[in-house]
């Protein structure tokens, strides 16, 4: 980590008077740890020159602020900015300079956190890689993980993500990654994306930034991505089901997904669910052999992957069987999510969809709700429990269709009255801000 004064230098400012090596870069106080550097960043709701003092009353060595005099007395270290945010990415930036790692950045609207975790997990058995430890994907977030990676690390992977045009650009300038893995492109942040097509450009330019010797992967099975290879600066990888130069057959989606492939030769074995996410273990697996893994080890490694929480994760429960998918969820997740609660267990199982609002999609949020109840009755869903306003509009009067309150505990409590005997299967989804995995934990404790 860069000394107090190596970074009042790298962002122009005067040298703070009491110089330290942080530990940490944090901008969130209630995370301050001794040793740490504090980021007094300004949002729309709150300040965070606010917390100053609880910042260096937990231990900060020093803090990045734009108004020193809501310092307190006490207070050492100062890195007086303008502008804390962009100091906070400059200092990225800078950092990023010093490392020889391979860098992997990864984008698209749906399996951006399992694709990273996954094939950190495969690098990881022969190399020391860095990952953020939590979804630090936004122009705050990125710098944060960049600053954490240290620089001994032989490759960092990071996911980059949007909401709006231009935000991809600006965190691939930041990360400079050499490879790129591209997802795929879906409904997701149409309020600040507007139309798909808005949304396959603004992933394409993690592509665009890519060096002329790097190396791209992306999934073939999504349209919009194939009609932009032949604009990319470097070689380009395609992956996919249907088709690809790297394409891969589901032989099982539940209780674990397996995916055979001819050319390499491989048989991919998972504790994911769910064929949607056959692309991503077929990204992660692409580029960990295009990286040098050897394909014994590939194979071993994805064995003893599992997903990572609140990410279709499939869970012991009283009732029965509990499918948390409660992270995030737009259009394209809900119907792959569908799929999985329609094949999971046997014909007697009894399936529940909680149906959680899909926030940031514009004005076409009524008519995608409505689309995705009516995908859950084509997958022969028993019940429909709408979470939230807009999945409530769409359930309307459906007589299989009941809304929950909006306490967590008495959601439990009341759902729970509904489901007799082990023989259930319930699917919780929807957008993060629901903080649907609160109900999740409740109707874990029986």
């Amino acid at each position: 980590m860069f000394s107090l004064g190596e970074m009042a230098d790298i962002v122009g400012a005067k040298p703070p008077a009491v110089d330290a090596r942080p530990s940490r870069v944090v901008h969130d106080s209630r995370r301050i740890a001794e040793g740490d550097l504090f980021v007094a960043l300004r949002g729309a709701r709150t300040n965070g020159h606010a917390f100053l003092t609880e910042a260096f009353r937990r231990g900060a060595c020093g803090a990045i602020l734009a108004e020193p005099t809501l310092a307190p007395r006490s207070a050492r270290g100062l890195i007086v900015v303008e502008d804390p945010l962009a100091a906070l990415q400059h200092l990225a930036s800078a950092w990023r300079e010093r490392l020889t790692a391979t860098i992997v950045g990864i984008t698209g609207s749906n399996g951006k956190t399992t694709t990273r975790s996954l094939l950190a997990h495969l690098l990881s058995t022969r190399w020391s890689v860095h990952q953020p430890r939590e979804n630090y994907n936004t122009e705050i977030g990125l710098p944060l993980a960049l600053l954490a990676m240290p620089s001994t690390s032989e490759v960092g992977v990071f996911e980059l993500g949007t909401q709006a045009p231009g935000e991809i650009a600006l965190l691939a300038s930041i990360l400079r990654p050499t490879v790129g893995i591209v997802t795929g492109v879906g409904p997701s942040h149409l309020a600040g994306l507007r139309s798909l097509g808005a949304v396959a450009e603004e992933k394409w330019s993690l592509i665009d930034a890519l060096p002329a010797d790097g190396f791209a992967f992306i999934h073939a099975d999504s349209p919009h991505l194939t009609e932009s290879i032949g604009r990319a600066p470097c070689e380009v990888c395609t992956v996919g089901l249907t088709t690809g130069s790297v394409r891969g057959h589901v032989l099982a989606a539940v209780p674990r997904l397996v995916v055979q492939l001819a050319e390499p030769a491989l048989r991919l074995e998972t504790g994911l669910v769910g064929r949607h996410n056959a692309g991503n273990v077929l990204l992660a697996a692409a580029c960990a052999l295009r990286l040098g893994l050897r394909s014994d080890a590939v194979e071993q490694a994805v064995r003893s992957f599992e997903s990572p929480a609140h990410r279709l994760r499939p869970l012991k429960a009283p009732f029965g069987t509990l499918l948390d998918d409660t992270y995030n969820a737009n259009p394209s997740s809900m119907e792959a999510a569908l799929r999985v609660l329609s094949e999971y267990g046997g014909p007697t199982m009894r399936r529940v969809f909680v149906f959680g609002d899909m926030l940031d999609l514009g004005e076409a949020s009524e008519r995608l709700h409505r689309e995705i109840l009516e995908r859950a009755f084509t997958f022969g869903i028993d019940q429909i429990i709408p979470v939230g306003e807009q999945a409530a509009a769409a359930c309307g009067s459906r007589s299989n269709s009941q809304r929950l309150p909006s306490d967590h505990c008495t959601q439990a409590t009341e759902l729970r009255g509904r489901l007799s005997g082990r023989d259930n299967v319930v699917l919780v989804k929807g957008s993060r801000a629901l903080g649907l995995e609160k109900l999740v934990d409740e109707l874990l404790k029986g």
